[in-house]
């Protein structure tokens, strides 16, 4: 009976990872789209009626940050950061015979990875958060579009917590599970 219970978390917390991802994957549709308008808007202010337009460069850089963090998020969903395989080929080389051996070594340098991962994140969310709070407290505000620094610091906070849930979600919830749920 605990072991369905137990399954049934698992398939839930795949449900809600997988939905936190589609979500993500719109807000990263929704910024790009606004992130050309914007580029555009000031390739036209500036090469058409020569007036440059800081706004429009100050929205550009926000917009991209948000964009740069939430799709660094996205991608810990399906694992999809920059994967060094050194440790692949050395165990291939030192377990050539045994392939139950090397996938079972392979897959505990993944977890030792992924708990590494999870240590940083864990550290970044924790420092940032703090570091965060000192910037609402002072209530900074950017200089052109007059929107709280908040607002773009905000994405390195937001975002590497969803790294953080994502990275978790995929320590905890079985394999199999993550390949049925997609």
């Amino acid at each position: 009976m605990e072991k369905n219970n137990l399954y049934t978390a698992a398939k839930m917390l795949m449900k809600l990872n997988k939905s936190i991802y589609t979500i993500e994957k719109y807000l990263l549709a929704f910024i790009m789209y606004g992130l050309v308008a914007v580029l555009f808007i000031n390739v036209l202010f500036r090469f058409v009626f020569f007036i440059p337009s800081a706004w429009a460069d100050e929205l550009a850089r926000f917009t991209f940050v948000w964009l740069v963090f939430l799709g660094a998020s996205a991608a810990m969903y399906n694992w999809e950061h920059i994967d060094i395989n050194l440790i692949d080929t050395i165990l291939k080389k030192l377990i050539k015979d045994n392939e139950r051996l090397y996938n079972k070594a392979l897959n505990a340098v993944k977890k030792f990875a992924v708990i590494c991962t999870i240590g940083y994140l864990a550290y970044l969310v924790v420092v940032y958060g703090q570091y965060l709070q000192k910037v609402l407290k002072l209530g900074t505000q950017s200089m052109f579009l007059g929107v709280g620094m908040a607002v773009p610091m905000s994405a390195v906070y937001i975002c590497s917590a969803l790294m953080l849930f994502h990275a978790v979600c995929y320590l905890i919830i079985p394999e199999h599970i993550r390949k049925q749920e997609g």
